[in-house]
Formats: C-alpha cells, sequence, structure tokens
C-alpha cells in the first residue's frame, strides 16, 4: 500500500508491515496504524510514522541500546493485549525528542511501546516504576542502575 508522509513523501509499504494499535498512542487515540520508517544513516534512530496522518511521525529507539539495565515488569494481561507470552518475544521502542541541543535528546522510558513482531500489534504502556520518568537524557548522566544490564545492576 502507499502511504503519504510529510518527511519522507509517498512510501510504498507492505499491509503485512503496519502496525496496529487499538488504543492509539498517548495523546492520540485516533490513530492506529503505524510503518516503521528505518534510514541507515539515521540509525539508531527510526521512525514511527502515523498511516493516517501524513504529518505525524515519531522518533523511537531501541532503550536497551542507551540503558541496558532498563527493565519492564508486566502483568501477563498488558502482554496479552498484542499476543504475547512473555515480553522477550517483543520489540521494545522508546519515543525520542529531539531539541536543538543534541546532548539534550530525551526518550520516555516511562511510556514504551511494545510490538508483537508476529502479528504487528502494538500497544503503548505507562509504567509505575520511580526510576523510569518521560524524559531520560539519552547521551549524559545515563544512571547507574540503567547503565550496566539487569544483572549487573547496582545493588544486586
Amino acid at each position: 500500500m502507499k502511504i503519504r508522509t510529510l518527511r519522507f513523501g509517498e512510501l510504498e509499504v507492505a499491509e503485512s508491515d503496519i502496525i496496529f494499535m487499538d488504543e492509539g498512542l498517548l495523546g492520540f487515540p485516533g490513530l492506529h496504524k503505524y510503518a516503521i520508517i528505518a534510514d541507515p544513516d539515521q540509525a539508531p534512530f527510526i521512525w514511527l510514522q502515523a498511516v493516517e496522518e501524513p504529518d505525524l511521525a515519531f522518533v523511537v529507539v531501541d532503550p536497551f541500546l542507551f540503558f541496558p539495565g532498563y527493565q519492564l515488569a508486566l502483568k501477563p494481561q498488558e502482554l496479552q493485549t498484542v499476543g504475547l507470552e512473555t515480553i522477550e518475544q517483543a520489540v521494545i521502542l522508546t519515543i525520542v525528542v529531539i531539541p536543538l541541543n543534541p546532548m539534550d535528546i530525551t526518550t520516555n522510558l516511562r511510556g514504551p511501546l511494545i510490538i508483537n513482531p508476529e502479528n504487528n500489534k502494538a500497544r503503548q504502556l505507562v509504567l509505575i516504576d520511580d526510576r523510569y520518568h518521560t524524559k531520560h537524557l539519552l547521551l549524559r548522566d545515563i544512571p547507574p542502575e540503567l547503565a550496566g544490564k539487569p544483572d549487573e545492576a547496582v545493588g544486586e
């Protein structure tokens, strides 16, 4: 299928690659279909493009690249809403905000996206975990508990 985008013009995307969010993203409950647009020149950042709204696209990233100690404690019913049994089956992305100063780039670890790559169903979660905020700096001052892998975390 062809989708129109403000940033990338018209793109050809296989319908089987469209990600569907029953509830939409926070603040955008009426938009349910998204396409992931990856440009190797912009890695590790990728785009989450709204299919129904050409002007709306979000920069997203795999949070584990920057925060290996990031942990998601999810209830089984949260996973089941997208057809997953375990979190290890999911693709996890977080939304990024890129201000004028690149050192101030942040990501929302409190509201991750979980995507089932088998059926392309996705959901944005709101974590109730005081370690995570909506604006974690990506390129500086990474808290020690998020810097290492979970088994290397401080205090364990």
